[in-house]
């Protein structure tokens, strides 16, 4: 689902899911919007037009509750294989920025982008990953581990800044490597104080 569906749509087909499975019946579409975060209903006929396009919903437009679920989102597999993730703050793609926790929600994706309970989320900020297919405005998701292999991207810390670069290490160094041309490797000596890795990279979602 997660490579078919935008943030919002995931968002609102999983909110129709839950209250139809704790309620018994379709969320209206005030409901809807206040979920997702969309104020106006034409905006939120917008989102569910494109699940019924995608298959996922069929509507009755003269209904404020005529929303139905298909086959193909079946209440009970889908809860099965999704989870909410928390969107903890921002990550640079580029030259490492303060790192202040600041959530941003939740974030309702496939378990294949989350595999774990404790997978966080981080919005990118910068272009230095563009050519490894990381843009601005991004979010990725990160499986908590201090260690990783040469060739992982990972979430670093620098002392109080975080960055999400590519790992290389090189005897006594180790290489936070972009995936631009523009950009300089940062260059980071073993045991520095400061320094850690936070994650790996293990999913990505694009918001259109």
């Amino acid at each position: 689902m997660s490579e078919q569906l935008t943030e919002k749509q995931q968002r609102a087909l999983q909110f129709i899911q839950a209250e139809i499975t704790d309620r018994g019946r379709p969320p209206t579409l005030r409901e809807i919007g206040g979920h997702i975060g969309v104020s106006s209903t034409n905006g939120v006929r917008y989102v569910l037009d494109a699940l019924v396009r995608k298959g996922f919903l069929e509507r009755s437009p003269m209904l404020s509750r005529g929303i139905e679920l298909t086959d193909r989102s079946s209440v009970g597999s889908t809860r099965s294989t999704v989870r909410e993730v928390p969107i903890l703050g921002r990550i640079a793609a580029g030259i490492p920025i303060t790192a202040t926790e600041n959530h941003e929600g939740r974030v309702t994706v496939d378990r294949s982008l989350a595999p774990t309970d404790d997978t966080f989320a981080l919005r990118v900020r910068g272009e230095s990953m563009i050519e490894a297919g990381i843009r601005e405005g991004d979010v990725i998701f990160a499986r908590p581990q201090r260690t990783a292999d040469s060739g992982d991207i990972v979430v670093a810390m620098i002392g109080d800044e975080a960055t999400v670069k590519f790992y290389k290490p090189v005897g006594a160094r180790i290489l936070l490597e972009p995936a631009n041309s523009r950009f300089k490797p940062i260059v980071v000596e073993a045991g520095t104080p400061g320094f850690q890795i936070l994650g790996k990279v293990v999913g990505l979602m694009r918001k259109f």
